[in-house]
């Protein structure tokens, strides 16, 4: 009876060993997932958003007369390069939105409440910036197209192109800023990145956030960062509970 029983228990803890190691493979498993979700929408993000910026960023120098903008925006191939520039960004703000939400899941319960929210809010704003300024650019050949109004005049191009401007490496890149440095605080104390990735990650977010002058390659730094910060998801594994169950085994 007691080799029974001795058996019986030993095969019960074998079973609840093996039950242990499936469920944390499982977790393991459900987090690289995750974080390939994750990485899979930055890059995309990234990709989108620089030929998006690209696109858009063709408008015609305004020191031009009135006949030559009126022409350029008539010019089919210039209606269509504005649009799929703003199709491109609105897509890419879905796969930011993705990027976003599948870190904030990964972080669980590491995520600081004070810095989730920063981090959380400061993505949102910046979508409705970039969305809203991406718009603005493309507005002129929306209207030629979309809307079938008359060419677009000198003042209203001049419209256009400032409001745009100004929200797409004026105001947005405030936010990104704010983003990043959020973002790589969050890295920093969590330790589910490598810490030189934080520490770049706080140069550029202060780069961006300081930065006084319009320039167009400053709007293309922010999705660069993501597209890093995406490559060393892909290829950093931070360390799980299942191994340290495994390395106890």
């Amino acid at each position: 009876m007691n080799s029974d029983d001795d058996s019986k228990g030993g095969s019960s803890a074998t079973a609840g060993e093996h039950s242990d190691l499936d469920a944390g493979d499982q977790r393991l498993g459900q987090k690289a997932r995750s974080l390939e979700a994750a990485a899979i929408a930055g890059l995309v993000y990234a990709v989108l958003a620089i030929v998006g910026l690209s696109l858009l960023s063709q408008f015609p120098d305004l020191d031009q007369t009135e006949q030559e903008i009126t022409a350029w925006f008539d010019d089919p191939a210039h209606q269509s390069s504005l649009i799929i520039g703003l199709n491109l960004v609105a897509v890419s703000s879905v796969a930011f939105l993705w990027f976003v939400a599948v870190i904030r899941r990964r972080l669980g319960d590491l995520e600081d409440r004070f810095f989730g929210t920063v981090f959380f809010g400061s993505s949102i704003v910046y979508v409705a910036l970039w969305l809203v300024g991406a718009a603005a650019l493309a507005a002129p050949a929306v209207t030629t197209t979309v809307l079938a109004s008359s060419s677009v005049s000198e003042e209203s191009a001049s419209l256009a192109a400032g409001i745009g401007a100004g929200l797409v490496l004026v105001v947005a890149p405030r936010m990104q800023a704010v983003f990043v440095i959020t973002t790589s605080t969050v890295i920093l104390r969590s330790a589910i990145l490598p810490r030189w990735l934080a520490i770049v990650g706080f140069v550029a977010g202060a780069g961006m956030f300081v930065f006084p002058l319009v320039y167009r390659p400053l709007g293309l730094a922010f999705p660069v960062w993501v597209f890093i910060v995406s490559l060393v998801i892909f290829v950093h594994r931070p360390p799980d509970a299942t191994d340290q169950v495994t390395a106890g085994d």
